[in-house]
């Protein structure tokens, strides 16, 4: 991280990233103080709120979330990338200030939509961020910071919530937002935007910063821009040819091909059954005969998840991503399949006595091993394998169907499990893990240390060999 050529890479993903942190620290504000709203002690002078006030204070976050998708992916293909960070920055000071002077439900549920749309924003436009301004050897691991920090942030916020004062776990929050308003403005916008916008000494400049170079470049330092001028064309008359061909290259095979496996991998997390199980783990923990108490639970699902997220970082660019999203894909459907067969058979009257650590255990497995995986993976592969004229676009939508198919999978998993069971909903899961593993075998190709021009080629094997292309580049 300290070595010339990548430290500020790491302190940009960083900076970027407590924008993440932030938002996991809104999210586990939301558990403790929930209970603190129901209660006599609230510190709304409107009163106590109600149970059913307090499932819109849970829920009303997605329409902040659905909103940033749109507004920030528009953002960063129209203004950039740094602006669109600074926006989710004003957002997020915003909403901890409406926290500050609260003092009816509409200005909670203010914050929680405010929290959601930074949320989403972060989730929009950090990965594509940081997938343009690291090089091919740790782009992984960087991708994956943004999971490590929203776990801490969650974690953090349930250890604030419960230990210190309500206006004391904002004014902390506000801190952060500050620090990370601050940074950002220091930090030059992406080199790959800056060249896709025809602006190449400012993205010269821009590369040079990411990569620690001074005025005399390294060999390594020419080639890539060199690299950067061939994919983005050397004048206005060829911009304006792309421009016009854009739909064109939509549609061509490899950008089609890249498109389809982004939609299907962004369904890996909510479908792996994790989302509705961390969403009802009080309820599981009190069903399964813990004597813990909910805060004491929350704060360990909390660690796994961070555990995990850090497990994947570390091996992402080692072990590669077909490998962890595989791994993970599988380990869900175990976890799934087990939890599932628990319930079967404590329903139809087996003595399950000696095996009562059987849902904790498998939650706490569920947690790990989608935030090694399923969890992370998706949001470091989509900006991996998208054209640049093309990523923000299909970024944006991909986003958009993550949020919906989340929302919907948490909205109707009560139901769905009164109705038939949670045994069938597990079973479900397992299975859609199962085809979901079976899906990146065969058809996701390993980008681990690729440029995007390997990538492309790996997307279309017929052009696989390109002689050409390496001659051009010697």
């Amino acid at each position: 991280m300290l070595s010339k050529g990548i430290r500020n890479q790491y302190f940009a993903t960083i900076c970027a990233n407590l924008a993440t942190l932030i938002f996991g620290l809104s999210i586990g504000w939301l558990s403790p103080n929930l209970e603190l709203l129901l209660s006599d002690a609230t510190p709304l002078t409107s009163g106590r709120i109600s149970s059913s006030e307090a499932g819109w204070i849970g829920s009303i976050g997605t329409v902040g979330c659905v909103l940033a998708v749109l507004i920030c992916g528009w953002v960063s293909e129209i203004a950039g990338r740094k602006s669109a960070l600074m926006l989710i920055g004003v957002a997020q000071l915003i909403s901890w200030i409406v926290v500050v002077f609260a003092k009816d439900l509409t200005m909670i549920y203010t914050f929680r939509i405010l929290g959601g749309f930074a949320g989403g924003g972060t989730f929009s436009v950090i990965p594509l961020f940081v997938s343009e301004i690291s090089e091919d050897k740790i782009r992984g691991a960087l991708g994956a910071i943004l999971s490590i920090t929203c776990n801490l942030g969650i974690l953090l916020g349930f250890i604030l919530c419960y230990y210190l004062d309500y206006f004391t776990v904002t004014y902390i929050a506000l801190a952060f937002c500050i620090l990370y308003s601050v940074g950002c403005m220091f930090l030059p916008e992406s080199p790959q935007y800056l060249f896709t916008k025809e602006k190449k000494d400012r993205a010269i400049k821009s590369l040079r910063f990411y990569r620690g170079e001074a005025k005399n470049e390294s060999s390594k330092f020419i080639s890539e821009v060199a690299r950067y001028k061939e994919a983005h064309g050397n004048n206005t008359k060829d911009s304006k040819r792309r421009v016009q061909l854009h739909i064109k290259d939509l549609l061509s095979k490899p950008t089609l091909k890249g498109i389809l496996i982004c939609v299907i991998v962004m369904m890996f997390h909510p479908m792996s059954g994790s989302v509705p199980l961390i969403t009802f783990t009080d309820r599981i923990f009190r069903d399964s005969g813990s004597d813990l108490p909910p805060s004491t639970c929350a704060m360990i699902v909390a660690a796994i998840n961070l555990v995990g997220a850090y497990v994947s970082s570390v091996t992402v660019d080692k072990a590669g991503r077909k490998v962890l999203l595989i791994t993970s894909a599988l380990g869900c459907a175990i976890c799934s399949a087990t939890m599932g067969t628990y319930t079967f058979l404590n329903g139809i009257g087996v003595n399950l006595d000696y095996f009562k650590w059987i849902p904790v255990t498998t939650l706490s497995g569920l947690v790990f091993i989608s935030a090694i995986g399923v969890a992370i993976v998706p949001f470091i592969i989509m900006p991996e394998i998208l054209e640049p004229r093309v990523r923000g676009f299909v970024i944006t939508w991909c986003l958009l169907e993550f949020h919906s198919i989340a929302f919907l999978v948490v909205k109707f998993f009560p139901t769905v499990v009164e109705k038939l069971g949670l045994y069938w909903v597990m079973w479900f899961f397992s299975c859609c893990s199962v085809a979901a593993a079976t899906f990146v075998i065969f058809y996701v190709p390993e980008t681990k240390g690729k440029s995007f021009e390997e990538i492309t080629e790996s997307l279309e094997p017929e052009k696989k060999t390109v002689p050409k292309r390496t001659s051009i580049d010697v």
